[in-house]
């Protein structure tokens, strides 16, 4: 596949960005409207935090010099885990280097093999990963089923009553775009008591919820959720990832079980003062999440307007669907030549023949640059025949049996393009 797309001209991965001003980028000596990032506030280029990022370098240096169990544990980032932890409105938080590590840290020193882990199929690969790393039963329920998910948690409780029973979803995911249904998730903990949430909001951070607080706080569950995860690379224009809770004996034990917080080294000292940045402007400037879903309303409506054929989602991601890969891929390239740059997303990352145009629009893009795209769209959507009047609706969009945890480079996996 990837070799065919070479030869074909039209392999879309990988593209060397030269220069960006956020919303725009340079590639090839080329400037092109972004509408693939998850930079979904636009902070990367606040000149705010450009200046705290350069001032934390100056003061700590470039790098850490080791790991946060040894010698790299910083004042900031202490001070980073207090303002997360407060943040998401739990009492405690553990900075890692990545949002992947965090989640591989995490599940796997928090399980044994005597406990279930029921996840949400569409769940990130570094989920899995830690899932499989506990060597804990894994139970994949149908994706956004709390049907489905209660089913399987009353047979695997049937088999054994004594583990640990945690159930593990994404607020946001980061294909389709779908936000969990957090309320009836939480609501099994009415059945199974001893029921633990963990919430994976990598994509949910800084976009939903009052202040950008998140899934759990969309839905006024913080309190009902006992582990929030989010990343800083997304929202938060940094690198790293962070696990919060209320239950600090837990998190103790995380700081000095996690492989990936004890033998890797510690964040920089400025991607913390970055994301300590970008929190401050947040409570300095609410209006910012305001603006991000006045400019993801008006492109749903242009999206519908054209007849393209999306998701219904209530997030910033909004997939456009393509089918075929190489329809996909041949899309794709066409954007690029009328300087837009959004990537598709295929096989693993979502079911087969179920291809999409990943888009996802920053608070900081001009009526300009967003009419110039829908005009872009409007056009190859007809030459490439992907509006609804062209073909009939698919009987599944970004839903199916081989989206599946079973697959270990399923969804998530690299050509997602939407590391942790």
């Amino acid at each position: 596949m990837v070799q065919d797309a070479k030869e074909q001209g039209i392999y879309p991965y990988f593209r060397p960005i030269d220069r960006s001003w956020g919303t725009e980028v340079e590639v090839l000596g080329r400037r092109l409207i972004m509408i693939g990032s998850n930079d979904y506030l636009g902070f990367t280029h606040d000149p705010r935090i450009i200046e705290a990022t350069a001032k934390a370098a100056l003061r700590w240096g470039s790098g850490p010099g080791g790991s946060r169990f040894l010698c790299g544990n910083l004042t900031l980032h202490e001070a980073l885990e207090s303002r997360l932890a407060t943040f998401v409105g739990k009492k405690k938080a553990v900075v890692h280097a990545t949002g992947f590590t965090t989640n591989l840290g995490a599940i796997a020193c928090m399980l044994t093999p005597q406990d279930i882990i029921v996840c949400d199929r569409e769940n990130h690969a570094s989920i899995f990963e830690g899932c499989q790393a506990s060597r804990a039963r894994l139970i994949p329920f149908a994706h956004n089923d709390a049907a489905a998910a209660e089913r399987k948690l009353a047979t695997a409780v049937q088999k054994n009553s004594t583990g640990v029973q945690l159930l593990i979803t994404e607020g946001v995911f980061s294909m389709s775009g779908d936000m969990a249904p957090l309320d009836e998730l939480v609501k099994l903990k009415d059945t199974y008591s001893d029921l633990l949430i963990y919430l994976d909001d990598a994509h949910g951070l800084g976009v939903m919820g009052q202040g950008g607080r998140g899934t759990a706080a969309h839905f006024g569950l913080t309190a009902q959720v006992d582990f929030i995860m989010g990343t800083f690379s997304k929202a938060l224009a940094s690198i790293g990832g962070f696990i919060a809770a209320d239950d600090e004996d837990v998190l103790e034990y995380l700081r000095h079980h996690s492989k990936p917080l004890i033998f890797s080294a510690a964040l920089p000292a400025s991607n913390a003062a970055t994301v300590l940045a970008c929190l401050d402007v947040l409570d300095e400037d609410p209006g910012r999440v305001t603006r991000l879903w006045d400019i993801t309303r008006r492109v749903h409506q242009g999206y519908q307007e054209i007849g393209v054929i999306t998701k219904h989602s209530q997030t910033p991601i909004i997939p456009i669907y393509m089918g075929a890969e190489d329809k996909a891929f041949a899309f794709a390239k066409d954007m690029f030549d009328h300087g837009v740059f959004a990537l598709p997303a295929i096989y693993p990352a979502v079911p087969r023949g179920q291809a999409v145009i990943r888009t996802a629009f920053m608070s900081t893009h001009k009526k300009s640059q967003i009419d110039y795209v829908l005009e872009v769209i409007q056009k190859l959507a007809k030459k490439h025949r992907i509006r609804a009047c062209d073909l009939r609706e698919p009987e599944s969009f970004l839903e199916g049996d081989e989206f599946s945890a079973k697959n270990p480079s399923g969804p998530g996996s690299a050509v997602s393009m939407v590391n942790e």
